[in-house]
């Protein structure tokens, strides 16, 4: 009997520890949730078929380039070939948070600069007199993307997303989305 009941409580106690452990492992501190939600939404845009790219192309109106042979596809795996980016700090006061992060992508400012050059160089070569109007448009799209291809990339400047925790949860209080859209657009 005595065996039986030490077993018990050696079941007991092993069962408590597991169930402690496993809540031990799983706990989030408030700045791991807030790293955890910022990086959810920016890995979308190392992903060109997420919906963070989706809903950035739908603001630089992407689809009015498919006339000249550029897919929205093509131009967003350009535009964020190499992007990454630096969660440098996350201050928590209470319910009540500010993360300041650095994007690293492209300099939207330094492509519009390449492409006019690179449409003036365009403008200025005489052969385009003898191109049809689809040669045109597919010339002057294979410009766009091999302009957008040879633009550096460089770092945003930081830029703050503010959180509110609402029922235990983590949220942005501004639009993050457009927050780091407008980063993106003017880097």
């Amino acid at each position: 009997m005595v065996n039986r009941i030490s077993r018990l409580i050696l079941c007991v106690t092993c069962f408590a520890m597991f169930a402690f452990l496993l809540v031990g492992c799983s706990y989030q501190t408030d700045e791991e949730a807030i790293e955890q939600s910022i990086s959810n939404r920016l890995d979308g845009y190392k992903n060109i078929d997420s919906s963070e790219t989706a809903n950035f192309a739908s603001r630089m109106d992407i689809d009015s380039l498919a006339q000249y042979g550029v897919s929205e596809h093509d131009f967003m795996a350009a535009y964020f070939d190499d992007f990454d980016y630096l969660i440098q700090n996350v201050a928590v006061d209470g319910d009540n948070a500010v993360a300041t992060v650095v994007l690293t992508c492209k300099s939207f400012t330094e492509y519009e600069k390449a492409l006019q050059e690179a449409t003036d160089a365009m403008k200025a070569d005489a052969s385009i007199a003898k191109m049809s109007t689809d040669e045109l448009d597919k010339a002057f799209g294979k410009t766009i993307l091999d302009t957008l291809k040879d633009v550096e990339v460089r770092q945003t400047e930081p830029i703050e997303i503010s959180f509110e925790k609402v029922d235990n949860v983590w949220e942005p209080v501004s639009n993050a989305s457009e927050d780091i859209a407008a980063a993106l657009m003017s880097n």
